[in-house]
């Protein structure tokens, strides 16, 4: 069951304007710790349990009257070959900023992949062809908060965002350098293309949701406690990105 609901937090991802999502710490019935971490004692994993509850509610509420009618009107009338290239562009512009916190982890190795895979796709298609695919090399995933966790930032607590969903302190700091430090989003503010910018994003967020219609849905009719489940995927896949990037 963990891989068929591991699909459920990209759809929740898809609500927000960067990947986001992590704790260190499971969910956990033992009493409060006193160890610390760089943004203080971590007393309690989730000390604002009823704000994020209520966040959740509305991050529902957002994809339910929002980004899932977009999403639906978007595969009805889309050719296929057409989403193909949707989901590769906007792939495509995430690279630049990969790149960036490559260097900060001194992560080589995965600079020079990330970067054949965004020279070879910018030259064979401008990046609406994921050609690298071909040859069997893909771009690795990274971001500022995996940069916090390799520099030996501690998470801090849990909490819930419109928008960013789960996740934790030291990843809202991550999402906030990366909203603003995105390569791609700082030369289309120069350039004054920052409205052209936000579209293709969010035409990113519907395509993604689009790839998951009816799975949220799903998850949140069969649980018990959709947020306890949610909060707990996201948990899990942060925690694979983090060990990942070791």
């Amino acid at each position: 069951m963990l891989t068929y609901k591991k699909k459920y937090i990209c759809v929740f991802f898809s609500l927000s304007l960067v990947l986001g999502g992590c704790s260190s710490s499971a969910v956990s019935d033992e009493p409060p710790s006193d160890e610390f971490d760089d943004f203080g004692p971590i007393e309690e994993s989730d000390p604002l349990d009823g704000f994020s509850r209520a966040m959740m509610e509305l991050n529902f509420f957002l994809d339910d009257y929002l980004l899932q009618p977009a999403a639906i009107t978007y595969k009805a009338l889309t050719p296929e070959f057409v989403q193909l290239g949707v989901g590769n562009f906007t792939n495509h512009l995430k690279i630049p900023f990969y790149l960036v916190n490559d260097i900060f982890q001194w992560k080589w190795d995965k600079f020079a992949q990330n970067f054949w895979v965004m020279t070879v796709n910018t030259f064979s298609g401008l990046g609406f062809v994921n050609t690298s695919a071909y040859f069997d090399v893909y771009a690795q995933a990274n971001d500022f908060g995996i940069t916090l966790h390799r520099w030996g930032v501690g998470s801090g607590f849990d909490v819930t965002l419109p928008v960013l969903g789960p996740t934790c302190l030291r990843d809202v700091v991550g999402s906030v350098v990366g909203f603003f430090g995105d390569p791609v989003s700082i030369f289309a503010n120069y350039h004054d293309y920052r409205w052209t910018n936000y579209s293709v994003t969010g035409l990113g967020y519907v395509h993604t949701r689009s790839l998951y219609l009816g799975q949220l849905e799903s998850l949140r009719k069969e649980s018990y406690d959709p947020y306890i489940t949610l909060k707990s995927i996201t948990e899990q896949k942060r925690e694979s990105e983090l060990k990942g990037s070791e």
